[in-house]
């Protein structure tokens, strides 16, 4: 009853979905056990965290309450689901802290939840609020609502939130026992002992690694390091879709030279079949094609562009043939 009490001088957050989270770093590099609803829940709170500080008064006890619909979730949960998160998201703590400074700190986030009537209501404490919305003190790292919400695995949304931090730079290395110190399974037996690595691999790394190529914007490589005899650590080489795109356009714009500059040295009889066979992927009328075959500026250019339209350097926003007249006018080609 004191609880519920508590909850009514609480301040309450509601509201749409921001697009993205800004998430404390501290809290990133935390042990968690969370399980894939309680991480959803986690989300929403985080999203509406920085309104509630700019708009509501806070109160003596200085908590804040979140109230979510249970359709936000996503997925059709049962109410005895929703029951045991609940449960269990009041009953678990975040451990972190700096060895090195002998820093150390453990909080549980959320002392109460609640189902009633489609929604769920989460109190986060006060003491916690820092840790996840000190954005002058802290770095934070950004990442997609609906991407983090869409992720099936809580492995794959953890991965998520750690390589986040370093898309940057591009690079992460840590130990094995700090990698499952922060995933919350340094204390299962299955990922302990001789097969633990190869564990690590087949139920954790290897499947996150494929869902996260496939819905998120990050991708990545991972290889196991060596100290002596012993792997002791794993790197990550992290990349952005972004980046990605580039490197392989920088690719096919390299090819292009190439493929551009032996159909300059081909004799005419030899490449003129290679045109007709490109001029055929256009809607030119026949007089446009015969001006374009008997103009070698034409050509090289025409050929420049058709290669960077197949190799999707640049993008076509109506139809290509359109495109391909926009760059051929001004070279004297007909209307």
């Amino acid at each position: 009853m004191a609880d519920l009490e508590r909850t009514q001088v609480t301040d309450t957050v509601k509201g749409k979905a921001k697009d993205k989270n800004y998430h404390s770093n501290s809290i990133i590099d935390s042990r968690q056990e969370y399980s894939m609803l309680e991480k959803k829940m986690i989300y929403f709170a985080i999203n509406q965290l920085d309104i509630s500080l700019q708009n509501v008064q806070r109160d003596l006890f200085n908590d804040i309450c979140f109230k979510i619909p249970v359709s936000a979730f996503g997925e059709d949960y049962s109410f005895k689901t929703l029951k045991t998160a609940i449960n269990k998201i009041t009953n678990r703590s975040i451990t972190g802290g700096d060895n090195e400074k002998q820093h150390a700190f453990s909080i549980n986030p959320f002392p109460f939840a609640e189902v009633k009537n489609g929604m769920v209501e989460l109190v986060m404490y006060s003491k916690a609020v820092p840790l996840f919305i000190d954005l002058k003190i802290r770095g934070y790292t950004s990442y997609e609502l609906d991407i983090a919400l869409s992720l099936k695995s809580v492995y794959s949304q953890r991965l998520y939130e750690l390589l986040g931090r370093f898309k940057d730079t591009g690079r992460w290395y840590v130990e094995i026992e700090r990698f499952k110190f922060l995933l919350g399974i340094d204390k299962e037996k299955s990922f302990n002992g001789t097969l633990a690595n190869g564990r690590l691999k087949e139920i954790v790394i290897n499947p996150a690694m494929k869902e996260l190529a496939e819905k998120t914007d990050l991708e990545f490589d991972y290889c196991f390091e060596k100290t002596g005899r012993k792997y002791t650590a794993i790197t990550f080489i992290i990349k952005t879709k972004k980046l990605l795109k580039f490197i392989k356009t920088q690719d096919a714009k390299q090819d292009i030279l190439t493929v551009t500059r032996q159909l300059r040295e081909m004799p005419a009889n030899e490449h003129m079949p290679t045109i007709i066979q490109a001029l055929s992927d256009y809607k030119f009328s026949y007089k446009q094609k015969e001006n374009i075959k008997r103009d070698e500026k034409m050509i090289s250019e025409f050929f420049r562009v058709h290669l960077d339209i197949i190799a999707g350097v640049v993008e076509i926003r109506k139809d290509k043939t359109s495109y391909m007249a926009s760059v051929l006018m001004p070279l004297g080609l007909n209307k």
